[in-house]
């Protein structure tokens, strides 16, 4: 039984990436953009893929992924499409008609050098987290994306854990190397093979009671 719920978690981890990478080709080969791909990808160390920039020598995945252009590809909505793209760093969005962005849509995302979007909307976070928004006649121009943890000076719990960004206005503290815990106060690495068969075994023993139970509700006929 432990056998089969590690592989559950596994073929749910593998379901996850599966889908991650199937809205990453999805975006890359849009069709419905206007015009051509204006991306230059040489200076990224990456290659050309449809409307994506890829690093060289790499395969298809959102932490592979350095530069994006969908302008004009008839977008109404971001939302997740670009999470956990740590080395996104173009990102081109205007002539679309995106009514609204949040934060979150840029979770993960925080790499970015140049971001446009539609007139109507302004920089994630909001300007003080770019080094720059220029205000064109058909787009907003966000430069720069800035540290979170440095603009507002996030702190975290105590010297033995640091800030670390997740996207605009969004962070996360994590413990420095050699402590893990509550507010990373135990010393040493983190126990991953007991806390793995840690879940495995409640989660048998869980499903075995639920079983149990369940059974003596059923009914023969």
């Amino acid at each position: 039984m432990m056998r089969i719920i590690c592989v559950f978690f596994l073929l749910l981890f593998a379901i996850m990436t599966v889908g991650a990478k199937s809205t990453i080709s999805t975006l890359c080969e849009m069709k419905s953009c206007e015009s051509p791909s204006i991306l230059d990808c040489s200076h990224l160390n990456s290659s050309v893929s449809g409307r994506c920039c890829v690093k060289e020598k790499e395969t298809l995945s959102p932490s592979t992924v350095t530069g994006i252009d969908l302008i004009g590809c008839h977008l109404t909505n971001i939302s997740r499409l670009f999470h956990s793209m740590g080395h996104l760093v173009f990102l081109y969005l205007h002539k679309n008609n995106i009514s609204d962005i949040d934060v979150d849509d840029f979770t993960g995302v925080n790499e970015l050098k140049n971001l446009t979007l539609p007139p109507n909307l302004s920089c994630p976070g909001g300007h003080i987290l770019w080094d720059k928004e220029i205000n064109h006649s058909d787009m907003v121009e966000c430069v720069e994306e800035q540290s979170t943890c440095k603009v507002f000076n996030v702190t975290c719990p105590n010297s033995n854990s640091y800030c670390s960004d997740v996207g605009p206005r969004v962070t996360e503290c994590l413990c420095s190397p050699g402590y893990h815990g509550y507010k990373c106060l135990r010393k040493d690495h983190f126990p991953t093979a007991t806390f793995v068969v840690g879940i495995c075994v409640s989660t048998v023993v869980v499903s075995a009671f639920l079983w149990i139970t369940q059974r003596r509700k059923v009914k023969k006929h």
